[in-house]
This record gives C-alpha cells, sequence and structure tokens, in this order.
C-alpha cells in the first residue's frame, strides 16, 4: 500500500503555524532561525499571537542564537541595558499591543518596565528580578497596567505602599511571585494585607520562618497554589500541612525531613537542630560571660 503523500510544513494553516511559532522561544524568533524555513513560517514569526509571551530571561541564549544565524548581536559598544531596550521595541513592535506576559533577565532595570507599560498596557504579567526600581517609579509602570493580574518581583518592592498601590490600579491582580533571601512574619503581613485576594503565590529558594508560612494560609483566604520550594531549613510543622490542605496546590521540598527541627522555646525561631542550642541561647550566655559573675544583693 503507497504511502500518503507528505505535505510540506509550509502548508500548514497560519494559526497552526502561528502556535508553533509561539512555542519555539524568543531567542528563536528573534533571531529568524525557525522563520528563516520559508515564507509561511516568516509570516507566522510576526504575527502579533506569537509574541503574546516574551521570555528573555536567558540572555545568553540569545544573544548567541542571533550570532548563530548572522544576526547583529550585542557588541561590546552597546551596554546589555541598551541592547534589551532594543529587543523590547522589537518585541513590543512585532505584538502590536497583543503581549500578555514578558520576563526580563536580571540586568533589567526601571526604564525597562517604563517602556513595557507605554508600549504593552494590556500586559498581563512581567517578572522584574532585580533591585533596579524606584518607588516613584515603580508606581508609575503600575498605573499604566490596569491589565495586570500577576508579578515577579524582588522583595525590595515589597511594602505596604507598593502592593497598595498594586491592589487600587490592578482589580484583577492575583498571582505574586517574590524573589527573596528571607521571609519573615513582618513581611508575610504585608503581602496578606496589601493583597488579600492573591491566588498564587510564589516564593522560591527563601529561607522562611513557619509563622511567615502560618500568617500567609491564615489570612489568603482566596490562596489556591503556593510554592515555597528550594529553601534550606524546615519550616513545615504537622500545623503548616494541615493548613496547607486546603490548597490546591502547594509545593515544599526541604533539604530536611519533617520532624529534624523544631522551634526555639526562648525566641520561637525556627529551624533549631535539638542536639544543639540556639543561637540566642549562645547568645545569652555570651552576655552573662561578659557581665561578669553575678552580685548577690
Amino acid at each position: 500500500m503507497a504511502s500518503p503523500p507528505v505535505r510540506p510544513w509550509g502548508e500548514l494553516q497560519h494559526d497552526l503555524l502561528v502556535a508553533i511559532m509561539s512555542r519555539v522561544g524568543t531567542p528563536d524568533l528573534l533571531s529568524g532561525g525557525a522563520p528563516r524555513a520559508c515564507s509561511a513560517w516568516w509570516a507566522a514569526a510576526r504575527d502579533p499571537f506569537a509574541w503574546r509571551r516574551v521570555d528573555l530571561r536567558d540572555w545568553t541564549a540569545l544573544t548567541s542564537a542571533r550570532r548563530a544565524v548572522g544576526t547583529r548581536a550585542t557588541s561590546t559598544s552597546v551596554s546589555v541595558q541598551d541592547a534589551l531596550a532594543g529587543v523590547l521595541e522589537v518585541a513590543a513592535t512585532r505584538a502590536d499591543g497583543r503581549m500578555e506576559a514578558v520576563l526580563l533577565p536580571e540586568f533589567a532595570d526601571e526604564d525597562h518596565i517604563l517602556f513595557l507599560a507605554e508600549r504593552s498596557p494590556n500586559l498581563q504579567y512581567f517578572s522584574f528580578p532585580t533591585t533596579c526600581m524606584t518607588y516613584d517609579q515603580f508606581c508609575k509602570a503600575i498605573g499604566k497596567l490596569q491589565s495586570l493580574k500577576g508579578m515577579a518581583v524582588d522583595e525590595s518592592l515589597i511594602n505596604y505602599d507598593a502592593l497598595h498601590h498594586v491592589h487600587q490600579c490592578c482589580p484583577d491582580f492575583l498571582e505574586l511571585k517574590v524573589f527573596a533571601l528571607y521571609v519573615d512574619e513582618y513581611m508575610a503581613s504585608i503581602i496578606c494585607d496589601s493583597l488579600p485576594h492573591l491566588k498564587k503565590l510564589e516564593i522560591p529558594n527563601s529561607d522562611m520562618s513557619c509563622a511567615a508560612i502560618i500568617k500567609f494560609l491564615d489570612c489568603l483566604e482566596e490562596l489556591e497554589y503556593m510554592d515555597i520550594s528550594g529553601y534550606e531549613t524546615s519550616a513545615i510543622s504537622s500545623t503548616v500541612l494541615h493548613k496547607a490542605s486546603r490548597l490546591k496546590v502547594f509545593i515544599w521540598n526541604s533539604k530536611f525531613e519533617l520532624g529534624e527541627f523544631k522551634d526555639c522555646s526562648n525566641c520561637g525561631e525556627h529551624s533549631i537542630n535539638p542536639l544543639e542550642p540556639c543561637k540566642c541561647i549562645m547568645d545569652h550566655k555570651v552576655m552573662d560571660w561578659l557581665a561578669g559573675p553575678s552580685q548577690a544583693s
């Protein structure tokens, strides 16, 4: 039996080609690698719907892909900030106002966010993992992104005024990711008080106190998804697991087994190895030694 004739990829329907192009990755789209296959692929790669999600986090892959096909890459005379600005200009132009999500590299600054707010006011999500953003400029950008549903930001932007501004300007805001080294109950309170309707919360690779986790679980009543994976100390107790059972997704993968650690009875700090004294006890002993022998009254 004869095999059916093979149809060229270029004869696929345009909307299917656009769906394919939206999945090949931003580096390939910007370099023109895959789109160079034929005119149909080229047209699909220029369709605004192929640019709804722009991922620029892997800057090395992006510049390498552009060099591989001979396109103009970042030169030593152009700063990475200027090069990123040029890439965002291309992406925003091709998206033609339809960009929904953009994930920026670590060296991005406030000018890039302000540019996106101007050119892509329908943006629903952005990832901005740096500290290069002042409160005033952040509020200026957020004020133009009223369709924003989520963001990933550095802990430097986790303060009541900034998050409350998000709550006021973005009525559909439901998702927050925070890049933080340590999260205590105070930071948790700021997030809960400012964004009470969060449904998705991600704080990976962070040392988080048990009190902070419980604060999130108690106060964010609409929370459905919580990711606190990657931290180095365990704050997962039976109480936490019980409270988290109401969530649809709860991700945690401590490097320590449940039960190896307990809270200090003196200061309440977590991650206390029962075989070793808490740091606060050691501090007290040092201070007692410095004070010298106690005097009888």
